[in-house]
């Protein structure tokens, strides 16, 4: 654990704009700025901002587009002292008046295409295209580790926000490291792609300016995700670029090849979650991509950016690597006591690189930012993360889960990323997601292949032959492809029910399959097998009693639960009990297959099914307009 040791971030890009005036500070599709000129566009808005009133820790809000402005405002906010607070202009309005309003802003900076955002967060604004071009130079405050220079948003697994406040000596601790740490020439253009309120954006735009690189923007995008994967280009040097490619420094697409590195930063999970974005870290839990030179860097908004960092290993992709210098990791159980080696505990940050804490919360910082029992430095913090970690043999930190969606059973951890990987590495899935149910279940789905002939039969094949029974899902299903975020982050809530959408369609093509007119005491008795192997984990016989068969009272409520999303019926658990077979089950349920008091006659037709769908449609879309407006 190190202090900063180099100069802060506002001296090394004035550094570099006096050795090399007209080197590309940041590129765009509508034009570029040289250090030279971002040096003076940053003091110009420092200067109107210094005018405005704005003074030491002073918050001022940031909302533009992807632009060279956007760069040299959030310097000039620095410059003036300011606490920048970047906000999303693709974001919905009522979480900018949200963001606005917990950061307590005293002014906005804004272009003519974002001046309407002042009204709607009641904050007054400076347009910063009328900022004069070259005011007389605003000399930087002077320079203190401890205080404010941005407040960055944490987004978790459903996108909640926390606003975190970087230091001046946090920003001075990630420059060091960023210049110190990496090959030459891996940061030479870093393409800015991530949400502007988040700290990865942060990190893109800070890594080629503390090295002296280029900041890739793209103007003709809200934000620059969809069409910097299209393609982009750097004219020199090497690219860390998400997604895009560079002219001279090779492609750093996934899957494609690189002759320049490409470096990942950003949360932990699995390589869909980051939908088009190389610049997005933590372990691969999917293929990883083919390049010269590859590393993940594990980031945390709490410390400011990446934290770990290593080689990205086919092999091994769940390796955190190394910390930086100024950052110290402790695995330890709910006691805050270190586990032993092998054992699965929840990771914790210490050292200098642990930022100040959410603002305007104290209480949310007092229950994250604990006091550090095993720094050598009195005083000093660490902050709890929400990931879930294991230090093997070797010394090297592997991520396991994250705390919110490692359910356990029989005490033991079962993380969904385990089963995820795995599938991921199936030549057959072009993607897929394992979550946790909320009855404790790990629920996979899987983007198969097109033309690959992909079956569940063959995926939990493979799934038995690399995973103990207990990391194995508990359901799998195909589907067409995963739910999404407008962030792009796979929406982890809908996937149970794309999971369960798809176990129907499969349940009624198959018995659609085997006969036009299914018996429905017999289709039945297959959902209920069905039910049985999804909660023992395997085949049972029609007469076996269910406690016979391993079976308790908690499966059998497990087992209810199945059920009732089989037959999209309430199915009582008392009635299971009395009927402990698969034969007794299904002799019970199956006028629900077809309808309570259903004949065991003929099933209907298909244009009778197809009408039996239309009116099932109706009756969904009812029950979901009287839910509106109910609520």
């Amino acid at each position: 654990m190190s202090a900063p040791t180099g100069p802060g971030l506002l001296a090394r890009v004035a550094a570099h704009a006096e050795r090399t005036p007209h080197s590309v500070a940041v590129r765009a599709t509508a034009g570029s700025l040289d250090y030279g000129d971002l040096v003076a566009r940053a003091g110009a808005i420092a200067g109107a901002l210094r005018g405005r009133g704005v003074a030491v820790e002073s918050p001022v809000g940031i909302c533009l587009p992807p632009s060279p402005d956007l760069v040299a405002a959030l310097l000039g906010v620095l410059w003036a002292g300011g606490v920048a607070v970047p906000l999303d202009p693709a974001a919905a309005r009522m979480r900018l008046r949200l963001q606005a309003a917990d950061a307590e802003l005293v002014a906005l900076l804004v272009t003519a295409a974002t001046a309407g955002y002042g009204a709607s967060v009641g904050v007054p604004t400076i347009l910063v295209d009328a900022v004069p071009a070259a005011p007389a130079a605003v000399p930087p405050p002077g320079w203190c580790a401890g205080r404010a220079a941005a407040v960055v948003h944490s987004a978790g697994l459903e996108e909640e926000s926390r606003p975190v406040v970087v230091t001046h000596g946090n920003l001075a601790g990630l420059a060091d490291w960023l210049v110190d740490g990496w090959p030459a020439g891996t940061f030479d253009a870093v393409r800015v792609d991530a949400p502007p309120d988040g700290h990865l954006a942060l990190c893109q735009i800070l890594a080629p300016l503390a090295v002296g690189g280029t900041v890739l923007v793209d103007t003709g995008s809200a934000r620059g995700v969809a069409a910097a994967t299209a393609g982009g280009s750097a004219e020199a040097g090497g690219s860390a670029e998400a997604g895009g490619s560079a002219e001279a420094g090779g492609s750093a697409e996934a899957g494609g090849s690189a002759g320049g590195p490409s470096v990942r930063i950003g949360p932990p999970g699995p390589a869909g979650d980051a939908a088009a974005l190389l610049l997005t870290g933590g372990p691969v839990t999917g293929p990883v991509p083919t390049v010269a030179a590859c590393w993940s860097a594990w980031s945390a908004a709490e410390v400011g950016g990446p934290a770990l960092a290593g080689t990205c290993l086919d092999d091994d992709p769940r390796a955190l690597g190394e910390p930086r210098p100024d950052t110290t990791t402790y695995v330890l159980d709910d006691a805050l006591r270190p586990v032993p080696v092998g054992v699965v505990g929840r990771l914790h940050l210490g050292g200098g690189a642990v930022t100040r804490g959410y603002h305007g919360q104290p209480s949310l910082t007092a229950e994250r930012y604990l006091p550090d029992p095993f720094a050598a430095t009195p005083g000093r913090r660490m902050v709890v993360t929400d990931d879930l970690v294991r230090r093997d043999a070797d010394g090297v930190l592997r991520w396991v889960g994250r705390v919110d969606e490692c359910p356990r059973r029989d005490g033991e951890p079962r993380p969904p990323v385990e089963a995820q990987a795995t599938l991921c590495r199936h030549p057959e899935v072009a993607d897929a997601v394992v979550v946790c149910s909320p009855t404790g279940d790990l629920v996979a789905a899987a983007v198969p292949v097109p033309g690959a002939g992909t079956t569940v039969a063959g995926l939990r094949s493979h799934l038995a032959g690399l995973l103990p029974a207990r990391l194995r899902p508990d359901r799998l299903a195909l589907v067409d492809a995963l739910p999404r975020l407008p962030s792009g982050k796979v929406n982890r809530r809908a996937v149970l029910g794309a999971v369960t959408r798809a176990e129907r369609a499969d349940a009624v093509a198959q018995a659609e399959r085997t006969s036009d007119r299914v018996d429905p005491a017999v289709a039945a008795q297959r959902l209920v097998a069905q039910a049985w192997t999804t909660v023992l984990g395997r085949s049972v016989g029609a007469d076996r009693n269910f406690f016979d068969a391993g079976g308790d009272s908690l499966l059998m409520i497990r087992l209810s639960g199945v059920l009732r999303r089989a037959f999209d019926r309430d199915v009582d658990v008392v009635d299971l009990f009395r009927l402990p077979t698969i034969r007794d089950m299904a002799a019970h349920l199956a006028p629900l297959a077809t309808g309570a008091g259903g004949s065991s006659g003929p099933g209907p037709t298909a244009p009778d099914r197809q009408a039996q769908a239309r009116q099932e449609a109706r009756r969904q879309v009812g029950r979901a307009r009287g839910a509106g407006r109910d609520s």
